[in-house]
């Protein structure tokens, strides 16, 4: 009997031994029905979801604007100009930049000085006031003023806003241009 009680033991140690290694020995012991989730995984996966949803969603929507240049035909030439923030302002600020090189080398060009800023831009009471620093005037004939006013009052029509465009330089409203005197009727268009 002493024999077998000692098998007995042998093989009960033997047993508790396997039984601590294999389920509680490994850290990462995984059931072996794995198609079943917990209701935290679940939780995670969704809270995953809706994390990358806000990430999308706070990323920013590129738009399109069109903005006026000239072509080397003497004719309006629109581009299009992607950006975050297809504003009237954004797209004037497009337009005082000029053309790209790509552009340039088109055949596109603006009769707008490189030098020209926007002072300020509103839109108030129906219409719609653009204001250039004075240089605007300055170099060109008739038709170079005549253009630059073109490439403004298309530009801004291109936001289809249907309003009176007015043209002011240095705060005030334009009635003449130019070394020649050229006459603006305002609005523009």
């Amino acid at each position: 009997m002493g024999v077998f009680i000692r098998t007995v033991i042998v093989c009960l140690i033997i047993c508790v031994g396997y039984y601590v290694y294999v389920f509680l020995g490994k850290e990462s012991y995984q059931p072996l029905d794995t198609n079943k989730t917990t209701v935290s995984q679940e939780t995670d996966k969704y809270e995953k979801l809706n994390q990358i949803k806000k990430e999308e969603n706070q990323q920013p929507q590129i738009q399109k604007m069109k903005i006026c240049f000239m072509s080397d035909e003497n004719t309006v030439h629109y581009v299009e100009r992607e950006t975050q923030n297809a504003t009237l302002d954004a797209a004037i600020q497009e337009l005082l930049k000029g053309p790209t090189k790509y552009e340039t080398a088109h055949g596109v060009y603006s009769e707008i000085p490189n030098d020209v800023k926007l002072m300020w831009l509103k839109d108030e009471n129906g219409k719609i006031i653009v204001n250039l620093t004075r240089n605007f005037e300055y170099g060109g004939g008739t038709k170079s003023i005549q253009n630059r006013i073109k490439q403004i009052k298309l530009t801004v029509d291109s936001f289809n806003t249907k309003k009176p465009v007015y043209l002011y330089l240095d705060g005030k409203q334009v009635e003449y241009m130019g070394g020649e005197g050229i006459y603006i009727e305002q609005p523009l268009n």
